[in-house]
């Protein structure tokens, strides 16, 4: 005797398991990202891959490559599907940094004066992933500007930390910072005297007020006569007790120490004679020789 039963079983589908990885642990919006499929299929094999970069693009290859355009943070989903239809997914964050932009900047004339209008220039400073926004500019006296070109005049010589600050469309923000040198414009030094043409023990006026500093004011005045007399303040009395050729030198010295100085001859003449003296002298002899003459004395008995 015989007997038999039927059954129907059913033998599911194993689904797949979705994984993947990508290079580079901290990727910038300049970078080209690498992503690996690491997905496996244990009772077949996947046959479909979809990469969803979580800013609009969509890749279907099993390995591949995507770079962002800009920083933020993405999901990044795989979708796979093995040879029985069945599907799998995994999702990750992947955050994009943004660069920094880069700060740099140059100024004319190179070596200014505190007479002289700098003009500063930014051109050099770049984003290389975005544009720069702002720029901002300390000029280390307590002024600041705006612009990629910007002007100052400082009021005074001396040494500066000029800072520019940039920020790019990000709100990434870098600075570089620079020592510029501003120069003492010098004092001119110059001056008159008068009589213009003296003569031995004559008073002579020296006068220094041509002389000038235009950035500042002239502290000290020195002149040495030629003689080996020395003078000080802006008008001075001077007088030379022999004839002949002297140097006047007047030193000059403005209130950042700065001197300066200038040199002219002074020809002194010989003291002038007595007028018609030689004829007063002629004329008593004169009259001698005629009172002589008058009384038969001396030349005059013969």
């Amino acid at each position: 005797a015989t007997n038999s039963t039927t059954k129907s079983i059913v033998i599911s589908n194993v689904p797949p398991v979705a994984n993947f990885s990508y290079s580079l642990s901290n990727p910038t919006d300049l970078d080209t990202i690498s992503f690996t499929d690491l997905s496996y299929d244990s009772d077949g094999i996947i046959v479909n891959y979809t990469w969803q970069f979580g800013d609009g693009n969509v890749s279907y290859e099993k390995n591949t490559m995507h770079r962002y355009q800009n920083n933020g943070v993405y999901s990044v989903k795989l979708i796979i599907e093995d040879d029985d239809g069945a599907k799998a997914s995994v999702e990750k964050s992947i955050t994009i940094a943004n660069i920094p932009p880069v700060t740099n900047f140059t100024w004319e004339p190179l070596h200014p004066t505190d007479l002289q209008t700098i003009k500063f220039n930014a051109n050099i400073s770049h984003d290389a992933d975005g544009v720069i926004t702002n720029y901002t500019w300390q000029f280390g006296d307590g002024s600041i500007g705006y612009g990629i070109n910007a002007s100052h005049r400082y009021g005074d010589n001396g040494n500066y930390s000029v800072k520019l600050v940039v920020e790019d469309d990000d709100n990434a923000k870098a600075s570089k910072t620079k020592t510029i040198i501003v120069a003492n414009v010098k004092p001119t030094a110059s001056f008159s005297f008068a009589p213009v043409h003296p003569r031995e023990k004559d008073k002579i006026i020296f006068n220094a007020n041509i002389s000038h500093d235009a950035d500042g004011v002239i502290t000290n005045y020195t002149w040495q006569f030629g003689d080996g007399s020395i003078g000080y303040g802006k008008v001075v009395e001077h007088k030379y007790f022999k004839k002949g050729s002297y140097v006047v030198t007047l030193t000059v010295e403005d209130d950042d120490g700065a001197k300066n100085s200038y040199e002219m001859v002074v020809e002194v003449r010989a003291k002038e004679k007595v007028p018609g003296f030689e004829f007063i002298l002629i004329f008593i002899a004169t009259a001698i020789l005629l009172i002589m003459k008058k009384y038969r004395r001396g030349i005059w008995r013969i």
